[in-house]
């Protein structure tokens, strides 16, 4: 494999085979490191969509082989010419074989018995060339015929077998395919025809992680191309992906749907409301309500901001619905039917968070039915923000600015999906609405500042930083978010000494302002510089890195961003297990599919590590392949 082969190899399955302690992976920043790749690998194919046709395997198991090029074929022209004038002379002798055949047709060996070892080894060859000159005229049942008689001679040479498993995958049975290029294996462990072809029959009978051990070795042996066996391994890599990750949703297990996103995302969704205000919403006056304590209890514990007043809020606000649904059945009245709207809003903003999207929508719709508030309204369309329905959500916070047009956290969440879509002269202007609505809540002002650097105007931006921190000198939000955009244009030193304030003032607040954010901004920038050098691990930055990520998944274990990077990094440390467990983690806690599949992808690209490391040829292949990249310098 040439070497350029070799570092596409390294650059795009790092994590799968190569991911060591010191492969250099910028292990917290795994999405984006996933997605450079990705980038990558498009620029490394654009405009080689023909070599891409020939290299890509087909769904044909044959056509798998014939696509791959041997680099061996390109650096041997003349061992190749000389092994074809071999071949014609074997075919030549394999027409002047003679050999007495039983009543059933096949071949009688029993003659042949009493040979010495040579002499039934010459035999063999000749029993197979006649079985390839079979082959080639596509009678694959006399073919088999006379390799078995090869092996009955010999047993021991793999390439009969491997002979055997390529009829088989001619005539389709794979299963077959498999039994005979594992003996041919169980002979010579590194037999590259045999690997290819057990890996394309495992691929077909859904065995992917068998399919990507086996490419895996032919990788590491070096026996093909890189270019064409990376797309047969990521394909399976991404087949085995999608696999675990529908067989878990089945179950349950990968949906998320009974958990809340972590502490930092429900601050930062929740910081534009009000807490005064929402607390007050609950009316007392209704002589039927006996829920309404529950209710205000429920909003209490949800404006504490903290990790119980969170878990506890969620459970209150379940209790309350139900006790409201079990009142609205009876006797009603205009403060119950606040109540119970109040309710189901919230609740239904705790299922979308859920990502119980269905049942979100289900008990938004409730609340507006009994008694329609901006609120309900803004909560239905981030929902339906969530299907990317631009026109449906802007029609919803327009009916929630019919209902009160003064109320901040409207235009706020407004001008975030603008934001997002990257509508910026409507994102601000509805940020500075909110900001000039609620000048005492800090989350205008941030978005105002970040909206600017967007916009390519970082003196701007900095200086409404500074502004905001004159404002609001105590909190930490100001220093968190300028250091993100220190850390997106690469002033890590700087960006390290934000994140450190912001920590320090984080540790001094009451309730939950930006989280564990600082320590995991810190620990991405500090595993990133770890790995610098390529020659030498900055031990001092990648254990700190570890420890502040660790103290993250601690202090906020629904945090998936904080249990991917640590995974990473056990990743790095050889630590496959813990490494493996975070990765399952984090697809549990992801909200989108996309990444949930991504989280899943480098599980599973773990567990192939495990599966290589615990061979011991294999793995010791793995640390010489590695101390030769180290020495050139490639990681």
């Amino acid at each position: 494999m040439a070497e350029n082969s070799l570092f596409r190899f390294i650059a795009r399955n790092k994590v799968a085979i190569l991911a060591t302690v010191s492969a250099g992976t910028a292990a917290v920043g795994a999405y984006v490191y996933y997605q450079q790749l990705k980038q990558q690998q498009q620029q490394h194919l654009k405009g080689s969509k023909d070599h891409r046709r020939q290299s890509e395997a087909s769904t044909n198991l044959k056509e798998d082989e014939v696509g791959l090029k041997n680099k061996s074929s390109i650096a041997n022209e003349n061992k190749k010419k000389k092994n074809k004038r071999k071949r014609k002379n074997r075919a030549k002798s394999a027409e002047d074989f003679q050999c007495t055949f039983l009543p059933n047709g096949e071949p009688d060996i029993s003659q042949l018995k009493g040979l010495t070892l040579s002499q039934k080894q010459t035999y063999a060859v000749q029993l197979k060339n006649k079985g390839n000159h079979f082959f080639t005229t596509k009678n694959f049942t006399e073919a088999i015929k006379y390799y078995q008689c090869a092996i009955e001679l010999d047993p021991n040479d793999p390439v009969f077998y491997s002979n055997i498993s390529a009829c088989y995958i001619s005539t389709g049975d794979l299963n077959k395919v498999l039994e005979y290029t594992t003996k041919a294996l169980e002979i010579k462990p590194d037999h590259s025809k045999a690997l290819l072809r057990r890996a394309s029959a495992n691929e077909s009978l859904g065995n992917f992680t068998d399919a990507m051990f086996d490419l895996s070795v032919l990788s590491l042996n070096g026996d093909f191309d890189g270019a064409s066996i990376e797309p047969m391994l990521e394909r399976n890599l991404n087949k085995q992906a999608m696999k675990v990750l529908n067989e878990n949703l089945s179950k349950g297990d990968g949906r998320g749907s009974q958990l809340l996103p972590s502490n930092t995302s429900l601050t930062s969704f929740f910081g534009i409301f009000d807490p005064d205000l929402e607390i007050s919403r609950v009316n007392n006056s209704s002589h039927f309500d006996t829920a309404y304590a529950l209710l205000s209890d429920a909003l209490q514990k949800l404006y504490s901001a903290t990790n119980e007043g969170y878990l506890t809020a969620d459970k209150l606000f379940t209790s309350a619905t139900d006790a409201y649904h079990s009142l609205l059945a009876s006797q009603v009245d205009g403060p119950l039917k606040e109540n119970a709207a109040l309710a189901f809003c919230y609740t239904g903003i705790f299922h979308f968070l859920k990502n119980n999207l269905l049942g979100a929508q289900a008990l938004l719709q409730e609340s507006i039915n009994l008694h329609p508030t901006p609120n309900s309204y803004i909560f239905l369309a981030l929902t339906l923000a969530d299907k990317e329905n631009s026109q449906e959500f802007f029609k919803y916070f327009q009916k929630a600015i019919d209902l009160d047009s003064e109320y901040p956290p409207t235009y706020y969440h407004r001008g975030q999906m603008y934001f997002i879509l990257q509508d910026y002269v409507n994102a601000k202007a509805d940020f500075q609405k909110a900001q000039n609505l609620y000048p005492e809540n800090i989350y205008p002002y941030i978005q105002l500042a970040c909206l600017l650097y967007k916009q390519g105007k970082f003196t701007e931006s900095e200086a409404l930083f500074n502004e905001t921190k004159l404002k609001f000198p105590t909190l930490p939000e100001v220093p968190a978010f300028f250091a993100e955009i220190l850390t997106d244009k690469g002033d890590f030193s700087t960006a390290i000494k934000q994140y450190d304030i912001a920590k320090r003032l984080e540790e001094v607040q009451e309730k939950i302002h930006v989280g564990i954010g600082p320590l995991i901004g810190k620990a991405t920038i500090l595993a990133r510089q770890s790995s610098q050098d390529p020659t030498q691990l900055d031990e001092e930055k990648f254990n700190t890195a570890i420890a502040l990520l660790t103290k993250a998944c601690e202090l906020d274990p629904r945090s998936e961003q904080a249990k991917i990077g640590l995974a990473q990094l056990k990743l790095q440390m050889e630590k496959i297990d813990d490494a493996i467990e975070l990765f399952q983690d984090s697809a549990i806690l992801a909200r989108t599919m996309d990444e949930k599949l991504q989280a899943t992808t480098f599980a599973e690209a773990a567990k192939i590590q495990k599966r290589l490391r615990a061979d011991p040829i294999i793995s010791a292949k793995m640390e010489m392949t590695l101390a030769s990249y180290r020495a050139k310098g490639m990681i």
